[in-house]
């Protein structure tokens, strides 16, 4: 898809043309998504499962390998002994005393030679399992960082919203005052004055309530990135976004983590078929071992032996055992199969409601931005027909709150603009610290594989 050729580099171009611009000194998007990809606990969280996750495939591997173990005992043994002898008819008594201290010492080995195809199956699952859980990993990580941009804007839409709703009071204040002013002269009656005593209390109650949501934003940014949010910066644009529904989920059948993980595990599980029917086939194996025990039975005493032994067992019945994990095994993976195709489809659902959000949100800014214009200028024509008494105090009144609630419109469409973008993103499996350029150190799931990097590629598939 060519069109989405130089999306990543152009939001990573946007993020730091707003760092060195200087337009606002405050702290930036990049910045909080740095945060939040750095603390948040949810991802940390991941991160840990994901590296017990690889241990798996260590421990599989295991199977290929022989298994040596050896013990050792020391003990010291007293020994009293009395008999009689009978010589020329007499009884002769006899005494003896002996002391020894017993060495024992034994080594075993065990190598497996033919598992029935349970080794590698196991390494193959083992593998599949962690890729599915890296692909869940970067699903979290997707959805740390839209939660870091939905604070974010959260915080500056409310912020402007107290901005908004204060300057609104302070007109109202001075409506107030001027009413009761031209109604000290008689211009107005007191009903006049009311109104305006009624539409100042209403937005004072709306201040109060708009600071108590920025309170709760910004306890929201804390929870996400970690630390209460400084003064905010404008956020860039948003990167080129996909020209059509179908280029959008084109992306996300090839890029969602959703889909993939769940492609992995239907693999998973047809790997476990390969286990279960390992159960039916002969497993052969090596043993050997070597003792020795020294003063066993006296001082001096040695004996040492040395075993070495082939082993086969043949599965001949198990009561049904074996063949019915067989068979469960298949229809789990039928169960995972059936689970791709619903990851898919909810794939389809997710992209196509981002998508339109995202062209609906668009829709909204327009016309809220034309809706501000006309209630601009309808409020000036409103005062000046005031002015001259063809208006009365309630229309001044009603016009300046249609172009409060406009301007406030437009606040909040900006802002459901921006985290739709990036919601149709996620949705498309493209929002990543490697994707959006942050200036982090990013995680690298493989370096944390010890099956990858601290031990070596071990290819024994005869022995299996």
């Amino acid at each position: 898809m060519t069109r989405f050729r130089n999306w990543t580099l152009a939001l990573a171009g946007g993020v730091s043309m707003l760092a060195m611009s200087g337009v606002a000194a405050g702290q930036s998007l990049e910045e909080t998504l740095a945060l939040a990809y750095n603390s948040n606990p949810t991802l940390q969280a991941e991160r840990a499962r994901l590296r017990a996750t690889d241990e798996q495939r260590v421990q599989a591997q295991a199977g290929r390998l022989p298994s040596v173990s050896a013990s050792a005992s020391i003990s010291r043994q007293h020994v009293e002994s009395e008999s009689t002898f009978v010589i020329n008819g007499q009884r002769v008594p006899s005494n003896s005393e002996s002391d020894a201290t017993p060495k024992n010492y034994s080594i075993s080995a065990s190598q497996a030679i033919y598992q029935g195809g349970r080794i590698s199956g196991s390494i193959d699952q083992a593998t599949a399992v962690i890729m599915a859980g890296r692909e869940t990993l970067r699903a979290t990580e997707q959805t740390v960082l839209v939660d870091a941009v939905t604070a974010f804007m959260d915080v500056r839409r409310d912020a402007e919203v107290v901005e908004i709703r204060r300057n609104n009071a302070e007109v109202l204040a001075q409506h107030l005052q001027a009413a009761r002013d031209r109604f000290e002269v008689g211009e107005i009656t007191r009903t006049d004055v009311a109104q305006a005593e009624a539409r100042l209390s209403g937005a004072q109650a709306q201040l109060s309530a708009a600071q108590s949501q920025l309170s709760t934003s910004r306890a929201y940014y804390e929870r996400v990135t970690g630390q209460p949010p400084a003064t905010l910066s404008e956020p860039p644009a948003l990167p080129d976004m996909p020209d059509a529904l179908a280029d959008a989920a084109e992306y996300a059948y090839a890029s969602s983590p959703q889909l993939l993980a769940a492609q992995y595990a239907e693999q998973a599980a047809r790997h476990a078929i390969r286990i279960a029917r390992a159960n039916l086939r002969p497993q052969v194996s090596l043993n050997a071992s070597h003792s020795s025990a020294r003063d066993s039975n006296f001082s001096g005493d040695v004996r040492d032996s040395t075993v070495v032994r082939g082993e086969i067992s043949v599965p001949l019945f198990t009561g049904g055992l074996n063949r019915s994990r067989v068979r469960a095994a298949l229809a789990q993976e039928d169960e995972a199969r059936f689970q791709v195709r619903e990851a898919r489809r909810q794939v389809t659902e997710g992209v196509t409601n981002a998508w339109s959000a995202y062209m609906a949100s668009l829709a909204v800014i327009e016309s809220s931005r034309q809706a501000v214009r006309a209630n601009e200028i309808a409020l000036d024509g409103v005062e000046q027909e005031a002015y001259v008494g063809i208006r009365t105090t309630l229309d001044v009144l009603d016009a300046e709150q249609e172009l409060l609630e406009s301007r406030l419109t437009l606040v909040t469409a900006e802002r459901d603009s921006y985290v739709a973008g990036y919601r149709l993103l996620q949705a498309m499996g493209a929002v990543s610290a490697s994707q959006l350029g942050l200036n982090v150190e990013i995680y690298d799931p493989a370096a944390e594989d010890r099956s990858e990097s601290g031990f070596p590629n071990l290819d024994l598939t005869p022995w299996d």
